[in-house]
């Protein structure tokens, strides 16, 4: 009953916080004319107030500061990593709005993702195990800072390729981290589960303004925050565990943002062109092609990430062979699924 009264005191506010900062971060965006405008790769045909990303940022961290008091001290990060975690999500809120504003270029800001993400890794959040298929875990040592930084990077990228249709990153990274918050709470990782339920209630609350037809976008400045979090989310939730399956949790409760990003990048290479250079060839663009309905795709989607969040959940606490077998098949059914939909043919 303690553990839900903290969660509650965390998911509610951040909610909360973030629903009302959207209000008047749009009434600003509005008054100074920040849009994102319509451009032949992206879907929206009138000007739409951007930078909503930043209400998320500041109900997230505002909530988790007024919670402070009633979050039990093993519950909380270290204060190293609650430090390093507070400096890159200024950064990488500062990135965002630059980017939202000045449309800063693509390999700037990877340099810039890529600073951030070392900024996190030498504050302590490393992924330090990799599994091995037979049970146990084997230690990466210098590698694992590679990793790490890869991982957050990859992320940051993942949910802003997926930030086409109203409420589409918004909603699925909000179902993706209630299925990760329910994975923490049963393996015990409390940090990771605090960090998850207060995001999921930022999102909900911005998700009022920014489903279908969005009202406002979350921009640069929020897709590259919600990615950092949902990235060290994962990290939290795996440092200290030695299940075997631990990180594969994320990654499979993150599918549809991780498998949309990898099919642009062998897109982009097997028809030669650019893996920097945006597109409008998304799993959401093509599945938009054949419904004609932004909301219809968006809860598609929605509801193939609560299958792979499912699926994830049964992976908590899997070991040995079993578990392998079982991401053996789950691999297999996801490439079939691919290729049924048409998002393995690349030349249509």
């Amino acid at each position: 009953m303690n553990e839900l009264r903290v969660f509650f005191l965390l998911v509610v506010p951040a909610g909360v916080l973030s629903g009302v900062l959207t209000f008047f971060i749009r009434a600003i965006a509005l008054r100074l004319r920040i849009f994102d405008i319509p451009s032949p790769r992206k879907i929206h045909t009138r000007p739409v107030p951007t930078t909503g990303g930043l209400a998320i940022a500041a109900g997230f961290w505002l909530a988790l500061a007024g919670g402070y008091p009633f979050v039990p001290a093993a519950w909380r990060l270290p204060p190293p990593l609650a430090v390093g975690l507070g400096a890159a999500s200024i950064l990488v809120v500062i990135l965002g709005i630059g980017d939202d504003l000045f449309d800063w270029g693509a390999w700037f800001k990877l340099f810039a993702q890529a600073g951030i993400a070392a900024i996190l890794v030498f504050s302590g959040f490393q992924i330090n195990l990799i599994s091995l298929p037979f049970g146990g875990s084997m230690a990466v040592g210098i590698a694992g800072i590679f990793l790490t930084m890869l991982w957050i990077v990859g992320m940051m990228n993942a949910i802003n390729l997926l930030d086409g249709l109203d409420g589409l990153a918004a909603g699925v990274s909000a179902i993706a981290l209630l299925f990760l918050f329910c994975a923490d709470v049963r393996t015990g990782m409390m940090p990771a589960a605090v960090l998850s339920i207060t995001l999921t209630g930022a999102l909900l609350g911005f998700l009022v303004w920014n489903f279908h037809p969005a009202k406002i976008f979350m921009g640069n400045t929020g897709s590259m925050f919600l990615g950092m979090i949902m990235a060290v989310v994962a990290i939290v939730g795996a440092q200290k565990s030695t299940a075997v399956f631990t990180l594969f949790v994320p990654v499979l409760a993150m599918a549809i943002p991780i498998l949309d990003t990898s099919l642009s990048i062998v897109r982009r290479l097997s028809t030669g062109r650019p893996v920097f250079k945006a597109d409008g060839d998304h799993m959401h663009h093509r599945l938009l092609k054949v419904h004609q309905s932004q909301r219809h795709v968006v809860i598609s989607l929605y509801f193939i990430t609560c299958c792979y969040g499912l699926i994830a959940a049964s992976f908590t606490g899997m070991k040995g062979v079993f578990g392998w077998l079982a991401l053996v098949v789950v691999t297999l059914v996801t490439f079939r699924w691919l290729r049924n939909w048409g998002f393995l043919d690349f030349k249509k």
